[in-house]
């Protein structure tokens, strides 16, 4: 199942444009509290020779994290947003960016990202957001 974008967010350049390949994102749902989604990086987002650059895999942690509160139904913003990087993203190879919910405390909620291509766990993030 896709996920539905509040009306507020649906201008966002990361994930409601073809930002990171020919396509736009779309996120689906594993379960509640599990999302994911599959892109194919072009050239749009090289770094480094035939790479991914390391900010927009960061980018790319985040959207899939706030597309994670969403099918929570919590509107929030990110307060802060660790990214670990395992192995480079080749361009042009499909990868899978898979966002859980972690916990929830008062207002600010705990989420994990993972970014794998061809088996591989590339990336990984761990993030704070605040309700906005």
């Amino acid at each position: 199942m896709s996920l539905s974008i509040p009306k507020d967010h649906q201008q966002c350049q990361v994930c409601q444009h073809a930002f990171f390949s020919e396509q736009p994102i779309t996120f689906q749902v594993n379960d509640e509290k599990d999302i994911y989604a599959e892109i194919v990086p072009t050239e749009k987002v090289e770094g480094y020779d035939g790479v991914m650059q390391g900010g927009l895999i960061t980018a790319l942690h985040d959207s899939a994290m706030l597309h994670c509160l969403y099918n929570l139904e919590i509107h929030a913003m990110t307060v802060s947003l660790s990214t670990r990087f395992h192995r480079p993203i080749k361009l042009g190879v499909k990868v899978e960016v898979h966002a859980e919910w972690v916990s929830s405390r008062r207002n600010l909620h705990v989420l994990r990202s993972k970014i794998t291509q061809e088996g591989h766990v590339c990336s990984s993030a761990e993030s704070q957001f605040m309700d906005g």
